[in-house]
């Protein structure tokens, strides 16, 4: 335990015995010249502490706290140091008999600063600077806190709002759907036009709508799909839908005219009734019903109410434009009718006339009009020099549009080729007689027996120069 620090005496430290240390006196500052030293012998001098327990044995009464405060103050009395003593060399190294170990005490005060300011003017502004300013700050704080919950009821108003637009506009919405429904409600369908063989009630049923009567808003009613749907079912009828305002439907139909019966298949086994466009109206037709049809075909599938053949395919296209011009111009009503067309080159289109052997060669379908107009034009002129030929003993007549005078007759077949006797240079070789043979005898032949026999031979045939009343050149 550290003694307190008299006036004129030097710092001293004491050490309990409860540290671990024995009680002594360590001086800083080494001995005085005045102070006695231990090892001179002299006895220290004892305690207060003890010389009060001295007097409390010899019997005298403590004192109580009156008779102290009026007992006059003793002069303390110096305490001799009872430890070993050290001191520092020139060097500053301590020196001594024990070395102590120093700590710091846990209960020592800490060290503090007191920083004493003076009042002054430049203090006094500073500080009026700061009051302003915390000022400013706690006014914008209170108008910054102010504008959010401005905001805040803002957008809380906002939500109200937008919460009861979208109710209102639901409700809206709910009773606008509910009046569509009932003014748009399919309520009646009309069928302006009844094809021959159909009535209103069949034609209603193959659209599919009867079943949505009442039930269904016609407003939503597809249209193209009921079209589909009635060409699907009867394949023969064109139908057109139009949606009438609020709820009416009108169904204008036509029915489709049989053009032409066209040969598919692997091996051309089947029949398929198309009309002028190319609709396949029955897929699998067990005759032709006295219709047109085409040959040479390349088709290999045929579906009711759909085009014949790829959209792509040259052949059909080709099929569909002459099956429009010869409606167009009439020449399928004709007399003799034209009953079968081949198609089996496109660069050689053919047709064949019913119950005669008259072969009609269109070509390609270049200037394909222009071709059949000629022949509806000339169309009794022609069969009437065709039909000449067959009663002139000729076994066919074919009828070339593509010549270059417009249209030419031949008694042959197309592709035929015309014998021509080879030029005689002699009155001999014209009668072909052969040297040293007698008239009218043939070579490497015996002279007939009964001279009443006649033999034919034919007249000869001039053939004319390349290029000369030629119809096919040019």
């Amino acid at each position: 335990m550290a003694k307190k620090k008299k006036d004129g005496e030097r710092a001293s430290f004491l050490f309990d015995d409860d540290a671990g240390r024995d009680e002594e006196t360590i001086d800083l500052f080494g001995p005085d010249d005045d102070m006695p030293d231990a090892s001179d012998g002299d006895a220290p001098e004892e305690p207060d502490e003890a010389i009060a327990d001295e007097s409390d044995a010899e019997g005298e009464e403590p004192q109580t706290a009156s008779d102290r405060e009026a007992a006059p103050e003793k002069a303390p009395k110096d305490k001799p140091s009872e430890a070993p003593q050290f001191r520092f060399d020139r060097y500053g190294r301590r020196i001594g008999r024990k070395k102590v170990r120093y700590g710091k005490r846990k209960d020592a005060p800490k060290a503090t600063t007191t920083v004493v300011e003076h009042d002054t003017e430049a203090k006094r502004e500073y500080d009026a600077a700061r009051e302003r300013s915390e000022a400013r700050a706690k006014k914008r704080a209170r108008e910054e806190a102010k504008q959010a919950a401005l905001r805040k009821a803002e957008r809380k108003k906002r939500r109200q709002r937008s919460m009861s637009t979208m109710v209102f506009g639901g409700l809206a919405l709910v009773m606008l759907l509910g009046m569509t429904w009932f003014v748009t409600r399919l309520t009646k369908i009309n069928v302006p036009h009844v094809p021959e063989g159909y009535t209103k009630q069949r034609i209603i049923e193959l659209s599919g709508l009867e079943s949505k009567l009442k039930k269904r808003t016609a407003l939503f009613i597809s249209t193209h799909n009921v079209e589909n749907h009635i060409r699907e079912t009867d394949p023969y009828l064109d139908a057109t839908v139009r949606y009438s305002f609020p709820s009416t439907i009108t169904i204008t139909v036509s029915k489709r005219d049989e053009a032409a019966c066209v040969r598919w298949g692997p091996q051309n086994e089947y029949l398929a009734i198309i009309d002028e466009t190319g609709t396949v109206l029955n897929a699998s037709a067990e005759s032709a019903n006295g219709l047109l049809i085409a040959d040479g075909m390349s088709i290999s599938s045929a579906v009711n109410g759909t085009r014949l053949g790829d959209s792509s395919d040259i052949q059909v296209a080709a099929l569909i434009r002459l099956l429009t011009k010869l409606k167009e111009l009439g020449l399928l009503e004709r007399t003799p009718r034209i009953n079968r067309i081949d198609m089996t080159e496109l660069m050689q289109i053919r047709m064949y006339v019913e119950g005669c052997p008259y072969t009609i060669e269109v070509g390609d379908t270049t200037n394909l009009e222009t071709k059949l107009m000629l022949l509806t034009k000339h169309w009794t002129e022609i069969m009437d020099e065709a039909s000449g030929f067959i009663r002139s003993g000729k076994t066919t007549a074919t009828i070339y549009l593509y010549s270059k005078g417009g249209v030419n007759i031949s008694p042959f077949e197309a592709g035929h080729i015309m014998e021509t006797p080879a030029p005689s240079a002699s009155p001999s070789a014209s009668t072909g007689e052969q040297p040293g043979e007698q008239p009218g005898e043939q070579p490497g032949e015996q002279p007939t027996a009964s001279p009443d026999e006649e033999t034919y031979t034919p007249a000869p045939q001039v053939t004319p120069m390349p290029h000369q009343d030629d119809p096919f050149t040019g």
